[in-house]
């Protein structure tokens, strides 16, 4: 069941309520701390793991590789380095504009939190610190990382486990960091990554990459980390995201050479407006490490032939990380009596989204501006106001005659490349209904 808020927190909380909610070491940091040297445990109590496979959660005393710290690759130092997390597009991007480094990287962020009374319902687990502080904008310093990190303690249990297997341990927020993978933390590389939702809110990343991004930033007196829920986009639009070369089923693309795996290629999305991934089959799909279990259904524009997505899991729920993909049950390609719950193109519904049909639209909205061969945007009439729903961005009302007059819209970043808006919408000043002194950009079809 979905809950309309008219309060960005989502759910009305006192004062002593939400501070029950922080983890502890969110205090800031002395930034004239020394680096800590290789080996040393960073003094806040550790923080939920999230998920956990079971035979990693087993304390057998067999560690193998994990009480290691693992080497520091000797990579050049960024002068100006900068951190973009996006948490439903499942990205780490690390910059320099001094030198031109520009390089993305897969994380593991917070998993979905479906709890209905939790201040962060219907986000990731990650996103707790913009709520918490309500700014999108962090730092990592000195003080606030370690070079090899190695025991996970749990505060209910008492139960050690050297999790984090002597890999980087980066805070942004408190005890929000960035750190290895955990998943087969006793293997010599440090671990496996599982590109989903998977924490309790820090950001998980490859054991390499941790150690080229520690590498990279050592000794930097402050790192700024911006963090977003949507997809990062360039200016133009296009999704930021890790290489083509390293693309599964369901990524976003413009072109086939942007799906790098063999047999690869670009399948147009009605809903949307933007590609995704995929490649033909006849009756089974391949998988890929890291990634949802594969699925090969009917494709829904030549359903003739077979096409490969990803099932939905509990690290991909809502199928959130594609762009105008929702999960839906279908039947395996030539074979009726097998089916799964998939990520397919398709609308969640909500105010500003996509979509082809009144039908498609929820919670009392319907959709505006459809005409054949032309998806319209789910929207509702408004006076003033415009409700909000935890895990999308804020709504606007605006005085918009193309859409009919009052009108309610999503709100964008023009900062961000309107990251909130679908394709083919550009992000624009508009006043509020009523309230011409009140003046927000929101997405509008071009």
């Amino acid at each position: 069941m979905h809950t309309l808020r008219f309060a960005r927190s989502g759910v009305a909380l006192p004062l002593v309520a939400l501070l029950s909610w922080l983890p502890a070491g969110c205090a800031d940091e002395d930034p004239t701390a020394e680096i800590p040297e290789e080996g040393t445990e960073l003094g806040d109590e550790d923080m939920p793991l999230g998920d956990l496979g079971a035979d990693d959660a087993k304390a057998d005393g067999v560690w193998g590789a994990a009480t290691t710290c693992k080497a520091i690759p000797d990579l050049p130092r960024l002068q100006s380095p900068r951190i973009t997390i996006s948490l439903d597009g499942l990205t780490l991007r690390l910059t320099d504009t001094i030198s031109g480094y520009d390089k993305v990287f897969p994380i593991g962020p917070g998993a979905q939190d479906t709890k209905d009374t939790s201040i962060t319902y219907g986000e990731s687990l990650s996103y707790f610190p913009i709520i918490r502080y309500g700014k999108q904008d962090f730092e990592i310093r000195p003080a606030t990382t370690t070079p090899c990190k190695i025991w996970y303690t749990d505060s209910a249990t008492g139960q050690r486990l050297p999790v984090f297997a002597g890999l980087p341990f980066l805070s942004w927020s408190g005890n929000y960091a960035i750190h290895g993978p955990v998943d087969n933390y006793r293997a010599a590389n440090g671990g496996n990554l599982r590109r989903g939702y998977v924490s309790h809110g820090c950001i998980r990343m490859e054991a390499a990459d941790v150690l080229e991004l520690y590498a990279r930033v050592r000794g930097v007196a402050r790192v700024p980390v911006h963090v977003q829920r949507e997809p990062e986009r360039l200016a133009d639009g296009t999704r930021v995201d890790v290489p083509a070369a390293d693309r599964w089923f369901g990524s976003e693309c413009d072109a086939d050479a942007d799906c790098g795996f063999v047999g690869g290629f670009c399948q147009p999305n009605p809903y949307g407006g933007r590609g995704y991934c995929t490649q033909t089959c006849t009756r089974t799909c391949p998988d890929k490490a890291g990634y949802p279990v594969s699925f090969c259904v009917a494709d829904p524009q030549q359903p003739s032939r077979g096409i490969c997505v990803l099932k939905e899991q509990p690290y991909n729920l809502g199928c959130r990380t594609s762009d105008h993909m929702t999960p839906r049950t279908a039947t395996r390609f030539s074979q009726a009596g097998v089916s799964a719950r998939v990520c397919l193109p398709g609308t969640h519904g909500w105010i500003g989204d996509r979509c082809q049909a009144d039908a498609e639209c929820t919670l009392g909205t319907t959709c505006n501006g459809e005409e054949p061969g032309q998806p319209g945007i789910c929207t509702q009439a408004c006076q003033r106001y415009c409700p909000d729903l935890p895990g999308y961005a804020w709504t606007f009302c605006a005085d918009e005659p193309a859409l009919g007059g009052g009108t309610c819209l999503r709100q964008c970043t023009p900062g961000a490349n309107a990251a909130e808006c679908p394709a083919d919408h550009d992000c624009v000043a508009r006043a509020r209904l009523g309230q011409p002194g009140t003046v927000r950009n929101v997405c509008l079809p071009r």
